[in-house]
């Protein structure tokens, strides 16, 4: 496609979708300038170009109050530009109007996106669209962009697949044992902060009982341990009557053994990649924004789990106990800045929760939160809520 002239949709996601599908060289881009920020154009054109480096994307703005102004606009362009192709999917009753009149005076292709069903309606001249026409596959990247954020590392690596199958067994012990877990995994920060071993040494050997200043830490259950061994987590693990040493096995391991909540991270992010059934899954993902005057104030600039199921965003925050309601106010940021109508979110909690007589649980079914508890995830059931959510037949 030469030239793709879309009008402003309100919903950003929407503005990308064309110039995804259909890669063309030069895109202009039709807004009223009496609604439309200027910084969102600058968004869409920021996405793009870090997708398609060659793309030259334009604006150019109208009074959407006046049809006459609309159709001056879009004529103007298709004088100018050759080739175009007209998307009005984000226009209003004015701007379609507008646009539909400049179009069929030239004979200029004209078509808009049934967004939710997937397909290209071609309103004039796009009947070759229509037929070839599929949507695109977005990145969280992509949705950052469109406000102002960008990703800038991730706080905890990303298992290999050949690792899947011992995480989920330890994530089951965990869970089993949430108790025991929090004590060793306060046992090994608490040595490995007192004991000097640094972060990239791999060797592990302190007393059994911690006493420093204030701290007191006692380890006397190695059940999760000695399963960390039997799933090559840890090597040469040996134990004494006031001492325990061990190597572990890399960098990565060492660091989802000495954090509380990554392994609930781990078990969603595995689950959510072996269904097959969403793209771009990622686990804690850290951001920024562009500009520090677009910051949200209480809300923390990491992501637990995010992926995608068609053009639906969806965020997830992972706790092993039910959380306080500062946590519901975090991860209802997320859909409704980054992802719009088409969002999705859920609160994953390890703990089961008492539906009838949670407030956490009324909290979030009043923002459309969806809440999966430690039932769903014992009984398997993980991924059969996150289809719920997101009305997928299982």
């Amino acid at each position: 496609m030469e030239c793709l002239v879309l009008l402003y949709d309100n919903e950003q996601i929407n503005n990308l979708l064309p110039i995804f599908s259909f890669h063309p060289k030069n895109v202009v881009i039709l807004y009223d300038y009496n609604y439309t920020k200027l910084k969102n154009i600058e968004y869409i054109k920021n996405a793009c170009t870090a997708k398609f480096p060659d793309i030259i994307v334009e604006s150019k703005g109208y009074d959407g109050l006046n049809i006459d102004d609309i159709t001056k606009t879009c004529a103007s362009v298709i004088h100018k530009k050759s080739g175009c192709f007209f998307n009005i999917t984000g226009a209003g009753e004015f701007g379609a109007i507008g646009a539909y009149q400049a179009c069929r005076k030239t004979f200029t292709p004209i078509f808009k996106i049934d967004v939710l069903g997937g397909k290209l309606i071609n309103i004039y001249g796009c009947k070759s669209l229509e037929k070839n026409f599929t949507m695109p596959n977005l990145t969280i990247e992509n949705i950052f962009s469109l406000h102002g954020a960008r990703i800038t590392g991730y706080n905890h690596a990303t298992p290999s697949a050949q690792n899947f199958d011992n995480i989920l067994k330890f994530c089951e012990a965990v869970f089993d044992d949430i108790d025991s877990w929090k004590n060793l995994c306060l046992y090994l920060q608490t040595a490995n902060t007192n004991f000097a071993q640094g972060y990239d040494n791999l060797f592990f050997k302190a007393p059994k009982n911690i006493a420093k200043s204030k701290t007191k830490v006692n380890l006397d259950n190695f059940d999760l341990l000695k399963l960390a061994q039997e799933l090559k987590f840890i090597n040469k693990l040996h134990l004494t009557s006031n001492k325990v040493s061990f190597y572990y096995r890399d960098t990565t391991i060492k660091k989802y053994l000495c954090d509380f909540g990554v392994w609930l991270e781990l078990f969603c992010y595995i689950k959510l990649k072996r269904s097959g059934l969403f793209n771009d899954v990622r686990m804690s993902v850290k951001f920024e924004w562009s500009n520090s005057k677009n910051k949200i104030i209480e809300i923390t600039n990491e992501i637990d789990l995010t992926f995608f199921y068609g053009i639906h965003p969806y965020f997830i925050s992972c706790k092993l106990s039910e959380p306080s309601s500062d946590a519901l106010r975090e991860l209802s940021m997320y859909p409704s800045y980054f992802g719009g109508s088409y969002s999705k979110s859920a609160l994953v909690i390890v703990s089961k929760i008492n539906k009838e007589r949670s407030y956490i649980y009324t909290r979030a079914q009043d923002m459309d939160i969806s809440v999966i508890d430690g039932v769903s995830i014992k009984s398997d059931r993980f991924i059969n809520e996150i289809q719920k959510s997101l009305q997928i037949n299982s």
